[in-house]
């Protein structure tokens, strides 16, 4: 296009008319996007309880046996009829979903063609297939049975420390890739068909990276988590005083039905993914307390709202943020949870969790939602033993959890899920 204006003034003219008309259009459709008043609930705190949000929950104990011990960190997904658990040092595993008892392992770490270097990998929901990285771009696929299916080839890659690629699906046979800006290539979205790419497009995020990628530029590097909620936080501070923080669990793709959403780092919209481009459709209003791209990598900014994950279903949005992220000895994580038929948002501190007012039992904290909008949460065993301990055993809580008095410090977690 640059020759074009260079050359050829009418056509100029037209394409910067065209241009300026499809900003105006899309600040146009941003304009009517449904609001989600974030701050607003932010200065007003309210207590969550289940009830106002769910109509049932139930506790599916993990079968604990010898070649099913669940290692560190865990996290769980829904797929179908089972439940996927991964964790450290390399497990991943298969539990039936109704009873907990264990099904399969999942991929094994090794040098062969069917071999990953982790088994922390990703979930394609509507194929039932897990992507493992095998290294250089190069996943290994197996189906939720544990049976290996085939590999796939990244067409691109982020080349430098400017970010995390994160992976998802559109359906059965379409994937997608979130890349990082770089000094060269824009904040950009990649749809796949097997090892065929069908589309780019920017994400609405940064043109070119503000930040260098290279080792030489960063000063100091270190990892920090939060003790209390989990989170893995990377803080890369450059030679110029600016830092840059990663959290490498945070979810920027999530599901609902058929739809794939997306959010850009700090931004606070939300778009459905199509397979050409980014569709508004909603804005987390964060108020003053959004974050200005000027400030993204200034140390010294404080109480600001980052956004970590989303989950959400037909009638709920849930995400979970963090004020004060450039300073992880005082993160302070929240809950916040907007309601779409009463069009309320409310927000409480992550500590506090969702009250189960329903059997007055541990409270809720998920950490997944599948796109049929069932929430699950992973508790640790030890955690539950150390409730019944401190609070005794309530004769109206229903028989399933009074069965959670037998389990010990060394069994497997106990899945909760809520709908």
């Amino acid at each position: 296009m640059n020759i074009a204006m260079r050359h050829i003034a009418g056509i100029a003219l037209l394409c910067s008319c065209g241009l300026l008309s499809c900003v105006r259009k899309e600040e146009a459709d941003e304009k009517d996007l449904k609001i989600i008043p974030i701050e607003e609930a932010y200065r007003h705190p309210s207590s969550l309880k289940a009830s106002d949000y769910f109509r049932q929950i139930r506790y599916v104990p993990l079968e604990t046996t010898d070649s099913s011990l669940v290692g560190d960190n865990p996290t769980v997904w829904i797929a179908g009829d089972r439940l996927i658990v991964s964790s450290r040092p390399n497990r991943c595993m298969a539990f039936d979903k109704s009873t907990g008892r264990f099904l399969c392992s999942i991929g094994h770490i090794g040098n062969d063609p069917r071999g990953a270097l982790s088994l922390s990998g990703w979930l394609n929901a509507a194929a039932g297939h897990i992507y493992f990285p095998a290294g250089n771009g190069r996943s290994v696929i197996y189906d939720t049975a544990g049976r290996f299916v085939g590999d796939h080839q990244d067409r691109e890659m982020t080349d430098g420390l400017y970010g995390i690629d994160t992976y998802d699906y559109l359906n059965d046979s379409l994937l997608v890739t979130h890349l990082p800006a770089t000094l060269n290539k824009p904040d950009r979205i990649l749809v796949y068909q097997g090892d065929s790419l069908l589309s780019v497009f920017p994400s609405r995020g940064e043109t070119v990276s503000p930040l260098s990628g290279a080792m030489a530029d960063i000063q100091r590097m270190n990892a920090r988590k939060n003790e209390e909620t989990g989170y893995d936080a990377i803080y890369m501070t450059y030679k110029d005083g600016r830092q840059n923080c990663l959290v490498p669990s945070e979810q920027i793709f999530w599901h609902k039905g058929e739809e794939l959403l997306f959010r850009e780092t700090f931004n606070d919209t939300i778009y459905r993914v199509t397979t050409s481009g980014l569709v508004p459709v909603k804005r987390l209003d964060f108020g003053a307390m959004r974050w200005d791209r000027k400030d993204r990598y200034q140390p010294e900014k404080d109480r600001a709202i980052y956004p970590l994950d989303v989950y959400e279903s037909d009638r709920l949005l849930w995400l979970r943020f963090v004020v004060n992220l450039h300073h992880p000895e005082e993160w302070d994580v929240y809950n916040a949870i907007y309601d779409k038929e009463s069009a309320e948002a409310k927000v409480a501190s992550f500590k506090e969790g969702v009250y189960d007012d329903l059997h007055h039992f541990l409270p809720l904290q998920p950490s997944f939602a599948s796109p049929s909008g069932e929430f699950a949460q992973l508790i640790p065993a030890s955690t539950i033993v150390e409730w019944f301990e401190r609070n005794g055993r309530n004769e109206e809580w229903p028989e399933e959890i009074k069965a959670l008095e037998k389990l010990t410090e060394e069994d497997n977690p106990v899945i909760l899920l809520a709908r």
